[in-house]
């Protein structure tokens, strides 16, 4: 698929935000800290969102339909996506603006940031099911994108919260946090690698031999090009990624993401925390959540792939107990 800026803003801060929200509804009513950092958490955190809001609207086609976007909630997750993340930003922008302008107290924090934070986990939960349950998109259709989109994104807002912690010089929760992120990163090491191998056997499985991958027909034309380029060749079906560059793209993600950060936590547990390690680490947590994205969207593998990129001519198996020997033959030798 091809990936667009807006699109990987999105699905990036949403989870960002969403990951913010929660570290710090833990911090103010598990861990109590300084209350200036879970201010300030929860305000980056509303700015996140917002920032991630107006992404939306550029990645709309047809801006002037989105007013029809929550029409099918009984049946599009889509529209559950845009119900959920505007009720999370609704709900985060009361809770992190309401110190600003009311007179409020440590319960406004353990509240309110909890209330926010499972409202962001919801938000998340229904964006990645937006993506894991396209059946056509072969890289997609597993519960490993469920897991691999929440993972990421709560353990990044676990990155920011950790630097927030430690500008805000509270030593005793950065040191709890960080032991926190090192598991949480090694998990997201093993979840990514286990949705890239699901990457590489959906990209192998769909060719002509094989067919799409999805159940038998019927099929019927939804978009034929006749005015304008199909659908499929516009966005869903692009050249296959040069193993080079997909390579070097997995290694930088798999560095950004787990390896370098996981070193300065290490590191941090080790010694005395320094807001400049915390910054590092949350900057390259940001980068590898960035080429891990990329790759989610650039180097999926939709069924339509079978029928839109050049391929070996080959009997199909999926028909050939509908043709004859002879016609088989044939059409090997084209």
């Amino acid at each position: 698929m091809r990936p667009t800026m807006p699109l990987l803003l999105i699905t990036i801060l949403q989870g960002l935000s969403g990951g913010l929200t929660l570290a710090a509804a833990a911090f103010s009513f598990l861990l109590p800290t300084d209350a200036r950092a879970i201010t300030w958490a929860l305000l980056l955190s509303f700015g996140i969102a917002v920032i991630g809001g107006i992404s939306s609207f550029f990645h709309m086609h047809r801006p002037q339909a989105g007013k029809y976007i929550l029409r099918r909630l009984k049946t599009s997750w889509l529209s559950r996506e845009a119900l959920t993340t505007g009720l999370y930003a609704m709900v985060l922008g009361v809770v992190a603006l309401g110190p600003l302008v009311l007179p409020v107290n440590q319960w406004w924090f353990w509240v309110g940031s909890i209330v926010a934070a499972l409202f962001g986990v919801v938000a998340m939960f229904v964006t990645a099911m937006l993506y894991a349950t396209i059946p056509a998109m072969r890289s997609w259709h597993s519960p490993l994108t469920v897991l691999s989109m929440m993972a990421v994104g709560l353990t990044s807002g676990g990155y920011i919260m950790l630097a927030v912690l430690a500008i805000a010089q509270d030593i005793a929760a950065v040191h709890r946090l960080a032991i926190f992120l090192l598991l949480a990163t090694a998990v997201i090491a093993v979840i990514k690698l286990l949705q890239w191998k699901l990457f590489s056997d959906a990209r192998r499985s769909l060719n002509a031999a094989t067919g799409t991958g999805m159940p038998r027909g019927p099929y019927r034309i939804i978009d034929t090009g006749t005015t304008r380029p199909p659908y499929q060749t516009q966005t869903q079906v692009w050249p296959d990624l040069a193993p080079t560059l997909r390579g070097g793209l997995y290694i930088v993600a798999m560095v950004a993401l787990a390896i370098l950060p996981a070193a300065i936590l290490v590191a941090i547990i080790s010694g005395s925390p320094q807001a400049l390690l915390t910054v590092t680490a949350a900057l390259s947590v940001l980068l590898g959540t960035f080429a891990e994205r990329w790759l989610f969207f650039g180097d999926a593998t939709h069924s339509s792939k079978v029928w839109f990129v050049d391929q070996e001519k080959v009997a199909s198996r999926v028909a050939s107990d509908r043709v004859s020997p002879a016609f088989v033959h044939r059409f090997r030798n084209l």
